[in-house]
């Protein structure tokens, strides 16, 4: 059962941990009370270590200037934290934006400062620090590269505090966060792309792939998957039609879970529009879902709107969606021979 479904549930849980970080403070103030009354009975001078590691672990007030710098220092570094993660939720949106990122910023900033606490200047540390870091494999892909840019702006602000230099964790914060802003405000990137694009001229071949190069990494797959899509759809017509007879420039891509009901409901519909229409391809999906591919050409008397809306209606839930595709000035790729299928080689 999920935590949506039992919402006291998922209540509880940051009651059980108060509730732990309590008796686990009373035990140690107990613990502490009960050495110093064995001190005053026994002898725990053959226990010098043991009783030194107690003693500094639960006299806190012996070491409250330590966990009050410590304290100050993680506090310092969310502060420091929340302007850069402030600027990664404005600058992002739709599918590039990552919440557990936004938590990653601010919380790897702390963890940071922690770590650089804990290493402070001693050279054994340092190396077990790499011997740890290196065990660990981090398996996660940022959707965009300047993401990369925010999580080591959350390192360098972890070591600044870490080290106690806040003066420059203070103005590193304000000046990455003013740089990232501006750079998305002004679209740097976009500027500079479609002065090239200008320059260059129209439909140059140059400028399309500068735009493409500055897209995301999800967007340049649904790109790639729609053109696939189309060329090989281009290639069937190509292959499929008679020399003599137009050859199909449109294609319907309709996702269905009934695949006979559909096909019967897009037969009539594409009939009674007029012109030729054929099913071309048939793509099964899981739980019994398929991708109806059909090519014709839409006639003069009517529109693809028109068609879409006729595809559409009184599918009574079997057609999930209907997509329209035009294949005008597409041309199939020319296979290569002689000097360049070689040269490719």
């Amino acid at each position: 059962m999920n935590d949506a479904a039992n919402p006291g549930k998922a209540a509880q849980r940051p009651n059980r941990v108060i509730v732990y970080y309590v008796l686990l403070f009373f035990f140690i103030f107990l613990a502490s009370q009960l050495l110093g009354e064995l001190s005053t009975h026994y002898n725990l001078e053959r226990f010098a270590k043991i009783s030194q590691l107690i003693q500094s672990a639960f006299d806190y007030w012996k070491n409250f200037d330590e966990v009050m710098t410590t304290l100050f220092a993680l506090l310092l570094a969310f502060i420091f934290a929340l302007p850069v993660a402030w600027i990664y939720t404005i600058s992002k949106s739709g599918e590039d934006y990552d919440p557990s990122l936004v938590q990653t910023i601010v919380v790897l900033t702390m963890v940071v400062t922690g770590v650089m606490i804990v290493v402070g200047t001693e050279l054994a540390r340092a190396f077990g620090l790499v011997g740890v870091v290196a065990a660990v494999r981090f398996r996660n892909t940022l959707k965009d590269t300047k993401d990369a840019v925010y999580v080591f702006i959350a390192v360098a602000l972890g070591m600044a505090c870490g080290f106690g230099v806040y003066h420059i964790a203070v103005w590193l914060s304000v000046t990455m966060s003013l740089t990232m802003y501006l750079l998305w405000k002004f679209k740097f990137g976009q500027a500079m792309r479609d002065s090239a694009a200008a320059f260059m001229g129209k439909g140059n071949k140059k400028a399309v792939q500068l735009a493409y190069e500055q897209t995301s990494a999800a967007t340049q797959e649904r790109v790639e998957q729609a053109f696939e899509r189309q060329l090989r759809l281009r290639q069937w017509t190509e292959m499929s039609s008679e020399k003599d007879k137009k050859k199909p420039n449109a294609a319907f891509i309709i996702a269905a879970s009934d695949v006979a009901a559909a096909q019967n409901h897009i037969d009539k519909a594409l009939a009674q529009a007029g012109g030729k229409w054929q099913l071309a391809n048939v793509q099964s999906q899981a739980e019994g879902k398929a991708v109806l591919e059909y090519l014709g050409r839409v006639p003069k008397e009517t529109t693809p709107a028109a068609l879409l809306d006729s595809l559409r209606a009184n599918t009574a839930g079997f057609i999930h969606s209907v997509e329209y595709l035009s294949l005008k000035g597409m041309k199939s790729p020319k296979p290569k021979t002689g000097e360049n299928a070689e040269d490719d080689d």
